[in-house]
């Protein structure tokens, strides 16, 4: 399910972002405990957060959350004490009954944030400032040793930013759980440090002390839930009351395990063979024919997965089903982050292509890339009338490279040509809407009466005994679980993502120990089983992570022009623009970037690195530049888990080797270059900004991540082994495991990862197709005893009364 966005406004607002804040706090006594803050209070939100210091700014600080409550969902609040998400102490508090959580966290990337454990914080509450009533929680407390190296509370102009959610983590007892997307508001704000300062702090942390104890923790709690320091409540242990796993009556010849991208070429293939085919998706339906009920306010037909022009603003829309599990930005439904991205697909060059293993070259996959571009082409002209609105940005900087010596090109028409070249973006659009498999291949597998989908469904883990995969553990929306088996020579296909792939691997018992040990630690609340140690798998599973290292350069025009209204697309669209989308025209059938380009850099090693650049205008009177080190790049990372079951970086892969970091900064002066001179309209946001300077503050993930199940011959088990999977997709040590998303692509390409993923998958599916499963299996069950039931899912009971899903041109635009 790992795509081709980053998170999107994420890098410019709010605790997704790093943007200088444009509003301050103001002051404000608080009369339930005659605290004098400096209070910041959205105009637009309910949300608040006010903060007092010592006159003498020391570890401690008094804070303030006020966060509205939604009656069906729940909420949470958060405040990040250094303005953006990245590498802030985060706290985050939300209501679970009359009670109020708490929990300090460490955003890494744009995704979950860990709980905070480098040093001892607490947030003790204040009783009078904390209450729970019918439309609101107020949280007030003293923040000890919250004043650190991860704050700026102790610069002259700190930045702080706040964020809030309408739904409740789960489990909302646990002050670890995870953390789901703040579509409900953020942004960021400036504090008046001086204006907090008061003689009286410390009688009002005084107060602090008149709080009742907490209830005692339960004793001895099972490895991996020992309560964290600063955490509000202590993480619930797992019981004895977990109702028996039942067995589904209804078996498969294939399971296929996530319906992003790589999922659905893989399921609709293998079942066009004619092998009985079971799609499992976590997430619910994208589009409206599926179920999705998330329907435009001005065309019930669409939901605003649909729309190219909000690709870039999905983030940011509430209801987006996003992972709340993974180490950085994932999609949770189906489709993936395909159905969530900013729909760039570039067509890969033969390039990206030569350090893959035997039979996997380009001469060996263009076959499958034929076949993926005659149902999901991409197009560099989305527009029906053949025009391209907005275009500022484009005719803008096509001038300044041209001037340089770059050639414009089709990416689409001339996909080897990148070097010191500029295109039309390449958008996976068809037909007006947002194209990717959910569109161009779920209608051809609903027609298959041998196919099966299932979605809000999670594969915990696959059922193994030893090598042999009889079927998988999966848990609904509900909580309850079952297992689904394969047929005898069926196969089990991961397609869950570079992110969460390794994790059903790891669930499974098939990893390097040290990820096995942290998930077996776990095992009391992720209710995982992990096999006996003896049947575990030694594989480097996360190993070989890697992704395109991304810096935003943002530039200041001096045109001063307005930016296009992407955000108010879903509600309330431009009335002409919306005539003209009905027409198959206008600018919401373009997705957000107004440019894509290319370049590359000879490296002292020898290797040649590429470059790439996307442009775009979503501020007013700022151009954005998302500059990206792509193919070629030398970095390697490591994806962990956590013992709650959520994927982690444990080594960032983005310009560790020093000729990657030489590229990435080559590139960023020539930016600064190209528009310092006089006859450019553009000027760098941050004046004698040096690339060191900008990689030091800007560098964050591109979010196109692969290789955390390599694929190669050199078999992962073996001493210098660093593979994953064979050739064939299959998992080294089992008998009818394979994997077919991004984790197992040996190296990046030089454009954005979705069609690359989508080629190989096609290819994939061959293979798994065509393979025939003749080992046998032994060792022990790694689930608990099922009991059988004469029960089946509604998803089977559907596949007699399932519907074709054509979509047809401009069907339903009006």
């Amino acid at each position: 399910m790992r795509s081709s966005f980053s998170a999107a406004a994420a890098a410019v607002l709010g605790l997704a972002g790093s943007a200088a804040a444009q509003l301050r706090a103001a002051a404000y006594t608080d009369p339930q405990t005659g605290i004098d803050f400096q209070r910041y209070k959205p105009n637009a939100y309910p949300y608040s957060f006010g903060i007092a210091v010592p006159e003498t700014v020391g570890a401690d600080f008094i804070g303030q959350m006020v966060v509205p409550l939604s009656p069906d969902k729940g909420n949470w609040g958060a405040v990040s004490l250094r303005g953006g998400m990245l590498n802030g102490l985060l706290f985050v508090a939300w209501a679970d009954g009359d009670a109020i959580r708490t929990s300090f966290r460490l955003g890494t990337a744009y995704a979950n944030p860990d709980v905070y454990t480098d040093t001892d914080v607490a947030a003790v509450p204040i009783a009078n400032g904390t209450f729970v009533n019918a439309t609101h929680f107020s949280y007030t407390f003293l923040c000890q040793n919250c004043v650190n190296d991860k704050t700026t509370l102790t610069s002259d102009s700190p930045v702080l930013g706040w964020a809030f959610s309408d739904t409740s983590p789960s489990p909302p007892s646990d002050p670890a759980a995870a953390l789901n997307y703040h579509a409900a508001g953020f942004g960021q704000f400036g504090l008046d440090i001086a204006g907090a300062k008061s003689a009286k702090f410390d009688t009002w942390s005084k107060y602090a002390e008149a709080v009742e104890a907490a209830p005692p923790s339960p004793p001895s709690p099972p490895p991996g839930t020992a309560p964290v320091p600063g955490n509000g409540t202590t993480p619930v242990p797992g019981n004895n009351t977990t109702p028996p796993v039942v067995v589904s009556n209804t078996t498969y010849d294939v399971i296929v395990v996530g319906g992003g991208p790589a999922g659905i070429i893989a399921a609709e293939r293998i079942a066009e063979k004619g092998a009985s085919v079971l799609l499992i998706e976590r997430g619910p339906a994208n589009t409206v024919p599926l179920g999705s009920k998330m329907a435009l306010p001005w065309n019930e037909t669409l939901t605003p997965y649909d729309i190219p022009a909000l690709g870039s603003s999905m983030t940011s829309l509430s209801g987006t089903s996003l992972c709340s599990d993974t180490a950085s930005t994932a999609g949770c439904l189906l489709g993936g982050s395909s159905s969530i991205n900013g729909l760039n697909f570039i067509h890969p060059p033969e390039q990206d292509w030569q350090r893959w293993p035997a039979g996997w070259g380009w001469s060996d996959v263009s076959a499958a890339a034929d076949r993926l571009y005659e149902r999901n082409p991409g197009t560099t002209e989305p527009s029906d009338d053949g025009k391209h609105y907005d275009d500022l940005t484009y005719r803008t900087l096509s001038g300044l490279l041209a001037a340089k010596g770059w050639s414009e090109v089709d990416s689409i028409r001339s996909p080897n040509e990148k070097d010191a070249v500029f295109s039309r973006p390449s958008w996976s659009i068809k037909d007006n809407l947002r194209a990717g498999p959910a569109r161009t291949y779920m209608p051809f597998a609903q027609q298959l009466p041998n196919f099966t989908l299932k979605l809000e469904t999670k594969v915990v883990q696959v059922v193994r005994s030893g090598s042999r995969v009889t079927g998988v553990l999966v848990q609904a929306a509900d909580g309850s679980r079952q297992i689904i088996k394969v047929n005898p020579g069926g196969k089990v296909v991961l397609a869950a993502g570079a992110m969460s792939s390794p994790r059903i691997l790891w669930n499974s018992g098939i990893g390097r120990s040290d990820a096995l040990d942290i998930v077996k630690s776990g095992a009391a609340s992720t209710g995982v089983t992990l096999p006996d140690q003896a049947d575990w798998i030694d594989l480097p599973v996360g190993h070989h992570l890697q992704d395109h290292a991304q810096v935003m350069l943002q530039f200041n025009s001096r045109t001063n022009f307005t930016a296009y209204g992407f955000n108010s697309i879903a509600s309330n669209p431009v009335p002409a623009d919306l005539d003209l989308y009905k027409q198959g025209s206008g600018p919401i059938t373009q997705a957000a970037q107004r440019m894509h380009l290319w370049t590359s850099a000879e490296g002292a090693d020898g290797r040649t690195r590429y470059l790439q650049g996307t442009a775009s205008a979503m501020a007013s009177g700022v151009v954005t530049v998302r500059t990206f080190l792509t193919h070629g790049t030398s970095t390697l990372g490591e994806l962990g888990i956590t013992a709650a079951g959520n994927t982690v970086l444990s080594t960032k892969p983005w310009l560790i080797d020093a000729e990657d970091r030489k590229a990435m900064a080559g590139f960023v002066q020539f930016w600064l270059d190209l528009t310092a001179g006089a006859n450019s309209t553009l000027r760098y946001v941050t004046p004698g900004a040096t690339p060191d300077d900008i990689l030091a503050t800007k560098l964050i993930s591109g979010d196109h991540w692969v290789g955390s199940a390599r694929m190669g011959l050199d078999d992962g088990r073996a001493p210098d082994g660093t593979a994953v999977v064979d050739l064939d997709t299959r998992v080294y040590g089992t008998d009818n495991l394979f994997v077919v998303d991004a984790s197992i692509h040996p190296d990046l390409p030089t454009g954005n990862t979705q069609s690359i993923i989508m080629i190989t998958a096609e290819h994939a599916a061959e293979k798994i197709a065509a393979f025939k499963v003749v080992a046998s299996g032994s060792g022990n069950s790694t689930v608990p005893s099922p009991v059988s039931s004469d029960c089946e899912g509604a998803a089977a009971k559907r596949r007699s009364i399932r519907r074709s899903m054509h979509i047809r041109r401009r069907t339903h635009l009006h």
